[in-house]
C-alpha cells in the first residue's frame, strides 16, 4: 500500500528542471566568455604585447575559478558535511552547481588579478559566500560578489600594481583606470569629449571595447543575454528592466539639470558593470524575491543604491555593493510582495515613500554635484611668491599614495619653470627617470594633452601629467 506524505511549502524545484536552467545561463555566458578571452588576451597578443600564454590568460582565470570553486565545496562536503560516500559526494555536486561562484567571481574581477587571489577568492565565495549559509538555495548573498568585495577590499594595491583593470594593450594606450573612475576624478560632470572620448566614443563602450573587468564590458553581448534568458524563462523581465530603467531615468536627470545629452545617462548605462550586473547577478533565483511586485521594488532599489553609490562615495562602480545591500532586504521584500499580490492598495503607501526617497535624493545629488569645488585628488599645500616667481608645493593622488611636488612659474610668462619632486612611492619611478617624463612635462606644458604617458608606468605618468594641468589651472584662476 503506497504511503502519502505531506509537508509545508515552499518546495524546491525538480534539480533537473534547474539543471536547464543553469545549462541556458552558460549557453548565455558563452559569448561573453570568448569575447573576453578576444580582447584582453588574444588582441593584445596579436598587437605584439605579452606571451602566447598571456593570450589565454582570461580563460585559465575563468577555468581555475570554476575549479577552485569545485574543489573548495567538495572538500566543504567531505569534511565539515561529513558525506563521504562517493555517488552521495557526486551527486550532491552534481544539483549544487558548484563551478559557478568562481565563474562569476572571474568574470567580475579585473584581467591582471594575481592568481592566487583569484583562489583565495573564489574559496571564500564558496565556502563563506555558499556553504556556511547552507549550500545551494540558502545563501542570502550573491556568493561570488561575497568573493569578489573580499578581493577588491584585502588584495586591490596588489591588483593595482601589476596593471589593475587594463589589459597589456591597453596599458599602452589608455591613460585611466576605468571610465567611471575617470567619472570620478572629473568630479561626475563635464563634456562628453573629457568623459566618453578618453576611451573612443559610446560604440566602443556598446561592443566593449573599453577598460573593465575580465567578462562584464561587452553591453551588446549582455543584452544578447537577456533575451536569450527571457526566451528559455529562466529569468523574467521584471529585475534586468527595471533596474537599468532606474539608473537611466535618475541619472538622466542629473545630466538635464547640468545640460547634458542623451549619452550622458548612457554612459552610465554602459559603463562598468551595470549591464552584466543586472542580467547575470541579479537575477540570481536563491538571492532575489520570488514575487513579481517584490522583483519590480528589489529592481527599483537596486538602481537607486547603484547611482547613489556612483555619485556620493568613493566607490565609482556601485553594482556590486547596491546588490550585497539588497540582498539583506529580500526576505522583506518577498513578505511585502506576498501580502499586496492580491491588495495593491496597501503598496501604495510603501511605494510613495519610496519613490519620495528617491526622488528628493536624486534631486539633492543634482543640485550638489557640482558643488564639489574641491578636488580628491589634488591639493595646494601652500602657495609663495619669491620675486617674479609664484611657487606651488602641492599634492596629487597616484598609485601608491600621493605625489609631493614643488612646481615654480614664472609670473612674468605664466610657465612652469621647475618641477622639483618631494615625495612619491610609485614602483615604476625608475621608468619615469629614465625617459626624462618630468622635463617633458616642463617642456610641453602648453599642450599636455597631446605628451604620451609612458608604456608599462601610464598610471604614474598620468598622474603626474594632471598635476601639472591643475596647478597651471590653479595658478590662472588666481593671477
Amino acid at each position: 500500500m503506497n504511503k502519502f506524505y505531506h509537508d509545508n511549502g515552499p518546495h524546491i524545484k525538480s534539480p533537473y528542471n534547474t539543471s536547464k536552467m543553469m545549462k541556458h545561463l552558460i549557453i548565455a555566458l558563452f559569448p561573453i566568455i570568448i569575447f573576453s578571452v578576444y580582447k584582453n588576451g588574444i588582441l593584445p597578443y596579436s598587437r605584439g604585447y605579452g606571451t602566447l600564454l598571456s593570450a589565454f590568460r582570461p580563460l585559465i582565470m575563468i577555468l581555475l575559478g570554476m575549479l577552485t570553486s569545485l574543489i573548495s565545496e567538495t572538500l566543504f562536503i567531505y569534511f565539515v558535511l561529513k558525506i563521504k560516500d562517493k555517488e552521495k559526494l557526486i551527486t550532491h555536486l552534481k544539483y549544487s552547481y558548484a563551478i559557478f561562484p568562481g565563474l562569476f567571481l572571474a568574470l567580475t574581477i579585473p584581467i591582471n588579478t594575481p592568481y592566487s587571489i583569484l583562489i583565495v577568492g573564489a574559496m571564500v565565495a564558496t565556502i563563506i559566500g555558499k556553504m556556511l549559509f547552507g549550500g545551494f538555495g540558502f545563501n542570502i548573498f550573491n556568493p561570488a560578489l561575497v568573493g569578489n568585495l573580499f578581493i577588491i577590499s584585502a588584495y586591490y594595491s596588489n591588483i593595482a600594481i601589476q596593471g589593475g583593470y587594463l589589459n597589456k594593450l591597453e596599458l599602452d594606450t589608455i591613460t585611466q583606470a576605468t571610465p567611471l573612475t575617470n567619472l570620478q576624478n572629473l568630479n561626475y560632470i563635464d563634456t562628453y569629449q573629457n568623459i566618453v572620448t578618453p576611451f573612443g566614443n559610446l560604440w566602443n563602450f556598446l561592443t566593449g571595447m573599453i577598460p573593465g573587468t575580465i567578462g562584464e564590458t561587452s553591453a551588446i553581448l549582455c543584452l544578447l543575454g537577456l533575451i536569450y534568458l527571457l526566451f528559455t524563462k529562466v529569468i523574467t523581465w521584471h529585475i534586468p528592466i527595471i533596474y537599468l530603467a532606474t539608473v537611466f531615468i535618475l541619472t538622466s536627470f542629473i545630466g538635464y539639470y547640468h545640460d547634458l545629452g542623451i549619452w550622458y545617462p548612457l554612459f552610465h548605462l554602459l559603463s562598468g558593470g551595470l549591464i552584466f550586473g543586472a542580467i547575470f547577478m541579479a537575477t540570481d533565483p536563491v538571492t532575489s524575491p520570488t514575487t513579481p511586485i517584490g522583483q519590480a521594488i528589489y529592481a527599483l532599489g537596486l538602481g537607486f543604491l547603484t547611482v547613489i553609490f556612483r555619485f556620493l562615495t568613493s566607490y565609482p562602480e556601485g553594482v556590486l555593493t547596491a546588490i550585497l545591500t539588497m540582498n539583506m532586504f529580500v526576505f522583506i521584500i518577498d513578505k511585502l510582495g506576498v501580502k499586496v499580490r492580491f491588495n495593491l492598495k496597501k503598496l501604495s503607501i510603501p511605494l510613495a515613500i519610496l519613490i519620495l526617497i528617491i526622488g528628493t535624493t536624486t534631486y539633492y545629488v543634482a543640485t550638489n554635484i557640482n558643488k564639489k569645488v574641491t578636488d580628491q585628488n589634488f591639493n595646494v599645500i601652500d602657495v609663495t611668491e619669491i620675486d617674479n616667481q609664484v611657487i606651488y608645493t602641492v599634492t596629487h593622488k597616484a598609485y601608491h599614495g600621493l605625489i609631493k611636488a614643488k612646481i615654480e612659474i614664472d609670473d612674468n610668462t605664466g610657465k612652469i619653470t621647475t618641477i622639483d619632486i618631494l615625495e612619491q612611492n610609485e614602483y615604476v619611478w625608475n621608468q619615469i627617470e629614465e625617459h626624462n617624463y618630468i622635463d617633458k612635462l616642463i617642456q610641453q606644458q602648453h599642450n599636455l594633452d597631446d605628451l604620451d604617458t609612458i608604456s608599462g608606468a601610464t598610471y604614474t605618468a598620468n598622474y603626474l601629467k594632471q598635476m601639472v594641468i591643475k596647478t597651471l589651472k590653479e595658478y590662472s584662476q588666481n593671477r
